[in-house]
């Protein structure tokens, strides 16, 4: 029997799998954050290795019978970055005296994978950021989007949240009409006051993922019916309808293949979901959309994608 490991790393956790040939999932190991800017670069390596070992671990396989692994490492995105990646997950699962291939891939493919069985498509993914990307069969990619929170994140969940804040900041202020995300952050975070929020936001420690989480009182709004809320993501699944179009126009051949929706916002609100897709739809109508959360997680699209490159070796 073959076994085929799988790795998604990212600022958050370190996602590990293990398939057999059949595709059955033998074994997952989840560890701590791999991206390189969340940390060092030596410690998103340590991370990466300590994950490998602690997914062999719980395999009760010998490891003569491991195959291939793919990773795809958030971060790690030059050429150069991904041949140093490449050389120390070869260097340390050598210690164990495997030689075995070692695929680098990107979270979009990996995610494609997980989603369609492939890794050739459309993948719009907007949790705490956002990004677009677009591969063909030839290998070839494209992305719009995933500037970061200073540069962009339309549609995200970062972007979503710091707009419920300001929202009810002004609300407070008189400048917008009344909305229940004022209460709703209030019983939430125990706020005596809203003006509370602003010793609560300033704390320099708080990371943009904290902001995010604020998305989830307009998501929770707007589904009660709250007019603000609903504002705030017909815009942002506008404007993430936008870079997608972007994405779709600058390869139009990716029209063909299926639009998979991917991250906590999608997942979440259904308000976001149909408003982005009637909006791509107006400009291209035929598209097939894919709702991401239903597939396997990405660590196995990477453990799928270990498998199928080295079938095609």
């Amino acid at each position: 029997m073959k076994v085929f490991l799988g790795l998604d790393g990212g600022g958050t956790k370190t996602d590990a799998a293990a398939l057999d040939e059949r595709g059955t999932l033998l074994a997952r190991y989840i560890g701590g954050p791999s991206n390189p800017h969340s940390a060092s670069f030596g410690t998103a390596l340590t991370e990466i290795m300590s994950a490998i070992d602690g997914l062999i671990e719980r395999l009760s396989i010998n490891v003569d019978e491991i195959a291939a692994v793919c990773l795809a490492v958030s971060g790690f995105s030059s050429i150069d970055e991904e041949t140093l990646l490449k050389r120390a997950v070869q260097q340390h699962v050598l210690k164990q005296e495997l030689s075995i291939p070692v695929f680098i891939q990107s979270e979009g493919q990996i995610s494609l994978m997980a989603a369609v069985g492939s890794n050739h498509g459309v993948l719009v993914i907007s949790g705490t950021g956002s990004i677009c990307y677009g591969y063909l069969p030839d290998g070839s990619g494209t992305r719009t989007g995933g500037w970061g929170h200073y540069l962009g994140d339309e549609g995200s969940g970062y972007q979503i949240g710091l707009r419920t804040l300001k929202t009810v900041m002004r609300s407070y202020d008189s400048v917008c009409r009344p909305t229940i995300m004022t209460d709703m952050i209030m019983e939430e975070y125990e706020f005596k006051l809203i003006t509370d929020l602003k010793g609560y936001i300033y704390i320099p420690s708080h990371s943009k993922a904290e902001i995010a989480a604020f998305s989830k009182v307009c998501i929770q709004a707007a589904e009660a019916g709250d007019a603000a809320a609903i504002a705030i993501l017909t815009e942002e699944a506008a404007a993430l309808s936008d870079t997608a179009a972007a994405l779709l126009r600058r390869s139009p051949s990716l029209q063909n293949y299926p639009v998979v929706l991917s991250g906590s916002v999608f997942r979440y609100s259904p308000v976001f979901r149909g408003i982005f897709c009637s909006s791509l739809r107006k400009t291209f109508g035929r598209l097939n959309f894919v709702d991401g959360s239903l597939g396997a997680p990405p660590s196995t699209g990477a453990a799928m994608t270990a498998r199928k490159l080295f079938n095609d070796l």
